[in-house]
């Protein structure tokens, strides 16, 4: 582990918190959360999309999020796709147990999508966004599994026990690609849940998102931070969280995140 690169990303990442629209960095220097600013614009009034995760109806939103990131694909598809459902006039999430709304929505997720693009400005993407079929149906599964995810985030606030919560969603089919189990964007929940105040004893060593990006990025020479090799088990994911923690603090995973594109202004620094 090379901790003066490491240190001087850190460093970087607050440089250029204003050019990336993933960098909310707070006043004190550390992450504001992802959803606090998606830095997606309504055109019409210029205001930034958000979510306030005390609504319950944009709780319902973060984890739809994640359970869509956890596909493969850009970013931006599930962060168009989170934008959609809360400008939906569709947004509560009775609708979305209704399987026979899944299918209507499935047939024009293409002119959803083209709503989102009409209303909303958002930095240019490298390749063309798409809503995922398979999106709806996870919101399907997750609309079905909304009560038991709640109880399970009380339970684990009551014992100061976030493993509670983390062992409960872990199991549930059907929130990743196919009829997949969601493990790797778990620390994402957590992490935004974390940072707006939702619960107060949710530990930030289990918050750091260890996705295919971020560790192409820790394997970098020049930070060589050792993940664990497959996060196919809870186990290995949660540990991958604390590494990264224990080298990010509270920026959580969201330097080796940015990495990639903040290589240029890495290479002027030398």
């Amino acid at each position: 582990m090379n901790e003066e690169n490491i240190k001087k990303l850190k460093s970087i990442v607050r440089v250029n918190k204003q050019n990336l629209p993933y960098i909310n960095i707070d006043a004190q220097g550390n992450y504001a959360g992802w959803v606090t600013n998606f830095h997606i614009l309504d055109i019409k009034t210029q205001k930034p999309f958000r979510l306030d995760l005390f609504q319950e109806d944009d709780l319902f939103f973060l984890f739809a999020l994640a359970s869509c990131w956890s596909r493969t694909g850009q970013w931006q598809n599930s962060a168009l796709f989170c934008v959609y459902l809360k400008m939906s006039e569709k947004d509560n999430i009775t609708y979305w147990s209704n399987p026979h709304n899944i299918v209507a929505e499935k047939a024009k997720r293409f002119q959803s999508l083209q709503r989102v693009c009409d209303q909303y400005a958002f930095a240019p993407v490298k390749r063309k966004v798409s809503f995922r079929s398979d999106f709806y149906d996870s919101l399907y599964v997750l609309s079905k599994e909304w009560q038991g995810i709640k109880q399970s985030l009380k339970e684990s606030e009551k014992d100061n026990d976030y493993y509670i919560f983390i062992k409960h969603i872990s199991q549930i089919r059907g929130l990743g690609a196919g009829d997949r189990t969601m493990k790797i964007k778990i620390p994402l929940i957590l992490r935004e849940l974390r940072i707006q105040g939702i619960y107060t004893n949710i530990p930030g060593k289990w918050c750091c998102v260890a996705d295919q990006r971020v560790r192409d990025a820790a394997n970098n020479p020049l930070f060589s931070i050792s993940l664990p090799h497959s996060t196919a088990t809870v186990e290995n994911v949660l540990r991958a969280s604390e590494i990264i923690y224990n080298s990010f603090g509270d920026l959580y995973d969201l330097p080796l995140f940015a990495f990639p594109d903040l290589q240029k202004n890495w290479e002027e620094s030398q």
